[in-house]
């Protein structure tokens, strides 16, 4: 693989990138929302408590968040085409394992290690997209990236509970964990970009940078708010479904529309960006339309009104994403994106750590989830808080070196 490919073919290629991006991107959802639709199933078969099953959804963030900073600073380094790979198949292998689990100590120690393998994608496919796409494109081309976490939910609670009935619940994982190593191993050979280090630049500079550029900290301090309200919906939705009287199918078939509300919701903010320029402004309305959203939800008892307001729920929730993105990768600058967004990440995902827990510790404490939705809308009403603080725009962290 040459180091330096041709004009043309960056051209031409880019959204076969965006493409591949986007697999890995929804293949690692995939296997972490794997486990929220059998949470159902696998807590009476192996006599667990919901917070234990909670404590899953946060071994699986544990492993995520620590990968995050070393993986973008080894991106910026050396390319992405290897740590995408091996991070694919090393979440496979351990979803796969989950399939033989007899208890919750070895689930647990799978789901860390699913972590750990899933944690490199985020700041890799970053990397790529700001590698392969011109600025007045970002934005377009990270709404469709990040179309991918909804896209999971989507294709999660579409594909899991049929093949729970297909299958039982360990064949579920043991085929998602096997279609993710073979997507694994294609995405090696097929990514094209550069492998050879980025020349003699010191590996921790970009850290230092990102340390002390108050842009990026308070963007990653409000996609904290953000993955707080969307980590918990996605882990306890179902099971709040469930609660109600209504099978593992029907809570699916409710997420099937929340996600595919996600999955349409970054294309249209990224285009929409690119267009207007103003990504604060839409992170800020997105904010505000969650918070009454998400207590609404939470309110309603048929599974028709659970599904209009699940799509909207996601529609709204999923707006922000693409614009954190692109704010942190270009306060960072190419060179730096990686590294970055690991760390942004590494911020995010501490509220999918620690969310699911939290939350499930007030289920069993209750005994009801009535204070979960409540508990949840908080998240991105601190985060509008946060947002304002914002500037309009400082030198990245490349050129201000």
């Amino acid at each position: 693989m040459e180091s330096q490919l041709k004009k043309e073919e960056y051209s031409q290629y880019r959204w076969a990138i965006l493409a591949l991006m986007f697999l890995c991107f929804i293949f690692t959802f995939v296997t972490r929302f794997a486990w929220p639709p059998l949470i159902p199933v696998v807590v009476p078969a192996l006599a667990m408590k919901m917070t234990q099953a909670g404590a899953f959804m946060s071994a699986f963030y544990f492993g995520y968040v620590i990968t995050q900073i070393p993986a973008g600073i080894l991106a910026d380094r050396f390319g992405v085409r290897l740590i995408l790979g091996a991070s694919l198949v090393i979440e496979g292998l351990s979803t796969f394992g989950m399939g033989y689990m007899s208890g919750y100590d070895t689930g647990l120690w799978l789901r860390a290690i699913t972590g750990l393998g899933a944690g490199a994608v985020f700041a890799a496919c970053s990397r790529a997209l700001m590698e392969w796409f011109p600025a007045k494109e970002r934005g377009t081309a990270f709404g469709i990236m990040l179309a991918a976490p909804s896209g999971g939910i989507v294709l999660s609670n579409y594909i899991v509970p049929a093949l729970n009935q297909a299958f039982s619940w360990q064949g579920a994982f043991q085929v998602i964990g096997l279609a993710t190593v073979v997507l694994g191993i294609a995405i090696y050979f097929m990514v094209k970009t550069s492998n050879q280090p980025k020349g003699e630049k010191s590996m921790f500079a970009g850290i230092r940078g990102v340390l002390s550029n108050k842009n990026i900290l308070l963007t990653s301090a409000a996609g904290f708010c953000l993955m707080w309200v969307e980590l918990g919906t996605a882990t306890w939705a179902n099971a709040y479904i469930k609660k109600l009287g209504f099978s593992i199918a029907d809570a699916g078939m409710v997420m099937i529309f929340y996600g595919i509300g996600g999955v349409v919701a970054p294309m249209v903010s990224g285009y929409i960006s690119d267009k207007i320029g103003n990504r604060k402004l839409l992170l800020i309305i997105s904010y505000i339309l969650i918070i009454p959203l998400t207590v609404y939800f939470g309110y309603q008892t048929t599974i028709n009104m659970l599904s209009i307001v699940g799509f909207l729920f996601g529609f709204c929730s999923y707006l922000a994403n693409p614009q954190l993105t692109v704010l942190i990768s270009e306060f960072a600058g190419k060179e730096w994106a990686a590294t970055a967004n690991g760390f942004s990440n590494f911020i995010f995902q501490t509220a999918s750590m620690v969310g699911p827990l939290l939350l499930g510790w007030s289920i069993d404490t209750t005994g009801s989830f009535n204070t979960v939705w409540y508990m949840m809308a908080a998240g991105p009403l601190v985060g509008i808080i946060v947002l304002l603080g914002i500037g309009k725009g400082k030198p990245s962290i490349s050129s201000a070196k």
